[in-house]
């Protein structure tokens, strides 16, 4: 059985996930560009799944 801690820790990266990823957050970063006309977007979803991969790693790996 999943520990009520780990189940927590796993709902908030979830959420955190979810959030970073949808409506709220993403036409923020959207509208956003970088010098040059490089727009902010693709380095913006791939530094929030390797976050969200990284958190989900740490989730797993931690033994309370």
């Amino acid at each position: 059985m999943v520990d009520p801690r780990r189940r927590n820790r796993q709902l908030a990266l979830f959420l955190i996930g979810v959030l970073l990823l949808n409506f709220p957050v993403l036409p923020i970063v959207d509208a956003v560009t970088l010098p040059g006309g490089v727009p902010l977007t693709p380095y913006f979803l791939l530094a929030a799944w390797v976050a969200i991969i990284a958190g989900a790693a740490l989730v797993a790996a931690r033994n309370d």
